[in-house]
């Protein structure tokens, strides 16, 4: 069946709709409600009201939308698919590579795709959810809460269902938002009994009948509809009536004695058996019944109006209403055979597998209890139903029904369960899982399904942080690759390469990157370049070369925004990392902008490293202007959506912000969470430390903390040790961060020459490299620096570095007005007058360290003065005139290493 039909639009009931006291007070011209909740058990008309509302406001030009559920519809995921459907089009299948690297798609960033598109309405709409009730998710309250009071205001709900949907009630209530009808509005009165019985009817009956019905039922509608289909066919209306006490019981026996008796046999059986079917047309009635004379019954149930209710317009699809289908499906337990109900199931299943209704077949099947046959049915559509945006928690279920009824799985079923597992963060289960089917496959399948499920053990390791598996895994892997499935080398390729810059080999990281992106172009998949663009990327953000990767993410941002959408996870994955390259880059608004987009699929979709950037860059604009509406406690939550060593990561990032806010004491207390600064002290967590990733921005925080309490030389300590580390990998941006904690132990110790010499070589490795953050974090010390010290002794060798020195100095609180212009004019022509000698050189080096004069002479063995002799002709030499200026010139003409 259609999935649009009895879902996207209302029944087409055949009788006609009675103008109730709640129809009236719903279209008396009053404006509605923001949410209309009718509320009422089965049978009162909730449905009958919602159709009678809904063709009200179409024939009057009105904008409507139509949801109707079933009791298939019990998660969600359901939910939101048939809001996508409604409001616009939503793609069906996907590639593999996109579920590879998250989960289905989560509730919160389907509805926020959901209110971006309703915030560019432009007129009023009114939509109308049916049966709510079936959907039983403990994350309905969200959906529901956001349509209420996140939505325009010319947007109105009105929701039907057997209870109140769990939502924020007080909320609606409080704010004038709701109207409530339940099944005391929905009871039908004498006047609305008259007109649904019709004057015929009402004459033979008369008035004093008429109460006596209103009495006995207490308004309930399914009540009276039975009544009048049973009265109608009666010959002698007041007596059958007589014999009608309102009861439930009475309801059955009545359905039985009076309804089912006009039926004969064949025809009543016929009835009982589509009764297993929840909706049906007239070939599925065949085909299920093999019954010649199908078309005749139904055709004869519909002239009878016999609670059928046509689903589409065309009126081939149909179902029956809840109550009646009820009562028939306890009939058939009694009167029709177990083999019969099955081999009606079976069949039902058969047409629907054949007709593409994979749901409903495999519903049937299960529901026949012939496991056997819903394994093979499963094998056939595994992959159907994993790859779709469907609701991957069913696929789950059906499987492990089966597994618990001890079904033998087919490899495919078996396979994409593993995925479905993957899919749902479920790694443990998925590990499990893919283990047993690989000693199954070992054991009699092909080499290519080996392969593909050895992808999924590299995946599953990537994602549970087991990186050294993962790159052991991968390697041998593409060894041995062949005619393998782009995605699928390129999803290997880019482990290894995750694994290669957590422990920053990132010579490695680059070659295997470059693999990636290589097969991830024969797919010619927007999802895979941004994938494989993100990723490879990194290495330039590990390297600190932000003037480098921010071109490459702006442009893969726009490109896969265009592609893929805002909702889209790829689209947050490569949000989040250029959010961490702008903010780096002194870009805050477009850090924020990007932030905006990534946050919303950040606990979904990535990596704990891709994940990392968006944490980095929003902890840096947070209590900042540009930080409106970060909160610490979502990060948080992100964060604890990955594996562990995501959440002390974010605990150094806070301690760190914290310290540049100022907030010692905070920053403490934050410490503490990781195992700083702690009497006694306390080892940091394991995770944190496995890789060199993690335990680079641990000791990196560790000197923030050691310098703000004043342990500077533990501080110094960790800083010469990681400096050693950082240049051996390449870690430029690192560099520029230690050179500036440099600058802090020696402002600290009230010595502002070497603190300028920390100083000039930060800007030596940050002004290629784009990166300005740590100038801004550090604006208060940099300017005191400036303030006291001549612009002649800021020797910088490359135009760049005095560019990037002077607008840095734009953005401090300079005491002296004509610094800026003096800074500005300072001579960096990076020109060597002659070359200087190799006890010159040895001197230059020297400084470097920091050396004073006297201590030069001391390791020297020569007088101070011959020190300062020497000095002053490397000074002229190289065209300078101090130690800061001697060494930018140096480094820039090569005579020092960088």
């Amino acid at each position: 069946m259609n999935a649009s039909h009895g879902r996207l639009e209302p029944p087409n009931f055949s009788f006609p709709l009675v103008q109730t006291a709640a129809l009236t007070r719903l279209t008396g011209g009053g404006p509605l409600a923001k949410l209309t909740l009718i509320a009422a058990p089965t049978g009162y008309g909730k449905t009958v009201l919602q159709t009678a509302l809904f063709r009200h406001m179409r024939a009057k030009g009105l904008a409507a939308q139509w949801i109707g559920l079933d009791e298939r519809d019990q998660t969600v995921e359901v939910l939101l698919s048939l809001l996508e459907s409604s409001f616009f089009e939503v793609g069906g299948a996907l590639d593999t590579t996109p579920a590879m690297h998250q989960s289905d798609e989560p509730p919160d960033e389907r509805i926020e795709a959901l209110l971006g598109h309703l915030s560019r309405l432009s007129e009023p709409l009114v939509l109308f959810i049916d049966n709510i009730s079936f959907c039983d998710d403990e994350t309905l309250g969200p959906v529901i809460d956001a349509l209420v009071f996140r939505t325009p205001e010319d947007f109105k709900v009105i929701i039907a269902g057997t209870r109140e949907p769990p939502m924020n009630m007080a909320r609606a209530r409080l704010e004038g938002n709701l109207a409530a009808i339940g099944f005391a509005d929905l009871a039908m009165g004498e006047a609305e009994i008259s007109a649904l019985f019709g004057a015929p009817l009402c004459a033979r009956l008369g008035a004093p009948a008429l109460q006596a019905i209103a009495r006995q039922t207490e308004g309930w509608p399914a009540a009276i509809r039975l009544m009048q289909i049973i009265l109608q066919a009666a010959p002698d209306p007041l007596q059958t009536l007589k014999a009608f006490s309102g009861a439930d019981e009475d309801l059955a026996d009545m359905l039985n004695r009076q309804v089912l008796a006009d039926f004969d046999a064949p025809a009543r059986q016929f009835l009982l058996e589509i009764a297993l079917l929840r909706s049906f047309c007239v070939p599925l009635c065949q085909h299920a019944t093999a019954d010649p004379q199908a078309a005749e019954h139904l055709a004869r149930v519909l002239r009878q109006n016999l609670f059928i209710i046509p689903l589409d317009r065309n009126r081939t699809w149909y179902r029956l209403h809840g109550l009646f289908r009820e009562f028939l499906i306890g009939e058939a337990e009694r009167a029709v055979s177990t083999e019969r109900r099955q081999a009606v199931l079976l069949r039902a299943a058969e047409w629907c597998e054949q007709a593409g209704h994979w749901s409903d077949a495999v519903d049937y099947v299960l529901s026949a209890g012939a496991f056997d046959a819903a394994a093979g049915m499963l094998e056939r559509v595994a992959a159907h139903f994993v790859r779709d945006r469907g609701d991957l928690r069913r696929y789950i279920r059906w499987i492990e029904r089966l597994y618990q009824a001890n079904v033998d799985l087919g490899w495919e079923a078996a396979f994409w369960y593993v995925w479905a597992l993957v899919f749902h963060r479920r790694y443990e289960a998925a590990r499990q899982q893919v283990e047993h089917l690989a000693e199954r496959v070992e054991q009699g399948g092909s080499v290519e399904l080996l392969r593909r499920i050895e992808v999924i053990r590299i995946i599953i390791a990537t994602y549970t942080d087991h990186l050294r598996e993962a790159q052991a895994r991968g390697r041998a892997w593409l060894a041995q690759r062949g005619a393998d499935d782009p995605f699928d080398v390129a999803t290997v390729a880019s482990a290894i390469g995750i694994s290669n810059g957590a422990h920053f080999d990132l010579a490695s990281a680059r070659e295997t990157f470059l693999v990636a992106q290589t097969s991830v172009l024969q797919a010619n998949s927007a999802y895979g370049v941004g994938w494989v663009t993100a990723l490879s990327t990194m290495v330039q953000i590990h390297e600190g070369d932000y003037a480098q990767a921010w071109p490459i993410f702006e442009t893969a941002l726009a490109r896969v925004r265009e592609a893929l959408g805002d909702s889209a996870g790829m689209t947050g994955t490569v949000a989040l990392v250029t959010a961490k390259c702008a903010v780096e880059r002194g870009l805050d608004r477009e850090a924020r902008d990007a932030l905006t987009i990534g946050m919303r699929r950040a606990q979904s979709h990535g990596v704990a490293d891709t994940a990392l950037c968006g944490l980095d860059a929003a902890v840096k604009l947070w209590a900042s202007p540009s930080g409106e509406g970060i909160s610490i406690t979502e990060l948080r939550e992100i964060a604890a959506s990955y594996v562990p060593r995501l959440s002390h990561m974010l605990s150094c990032l806070i301690v760190q912000r914290l310290l540049r806010l100022g907030r010692l004491d905070d920053a403490l207390l934050e410490a503490a969470q990781i195992g700083l600064h702690l009497h006694p002290a306390k080892s940091p967590p394991a995770a944190l430390l496995e890789y060199p990733i993690g335990r680079s921005l641990y000791t990196h925080t560790a000197i923030d903390l050691d310098i703000a309490t004043g342990r500077l030389r533990q501080a110094e300590q960790q800083i010469a040790e990681e400096a050693r580390l950082a240049k051996a990998e390449g870690r430029w941006g690192h560099l520029v961060e230690l050179a500036l904690a440099e600058m802090s132990v020696s402002l600290c110790t009230q010595n502002p020459a070497p603190a300028a010499r920390h100083l000039t070589r930060a800007i030596s490795y940050a002004a290629k490299r784009g990166y300005k953050r740590p100038f801004r974090d550090r604006a208060e010390q940099i300017a005191s620096l400036v303030n006291e010290t001549r612009p002649q002794s800021w020797g910088f060798a490359l135009d760049e570095e005095r560019s990037f020195f002077s607008e840095i100095c734009r953005q401090l609180p300079i005491a002296n007005s004509h610094l800026l212009e003096q800074l500005e004019s300072l001579d960096v022509k990076a020109t060597l007058l002659e070359t200087p000698t190799s006890r010159e050189l040895e001197l230059l080096s020297l400084i470097e360290v920091g050396l004073s004069n006297q201590q030069l002479a001391d390791r020297l063995s020569v007088s101070v003065a011959t020190v300062k002799w020497h000095l002053y002709n490397l000074y002229a030499k190289l065209g300078v005139s101090s130690r800061s200026a001697a060494l930018a010139k140096g480094r820039a003409l090569g005579l020092l290493s960088r």
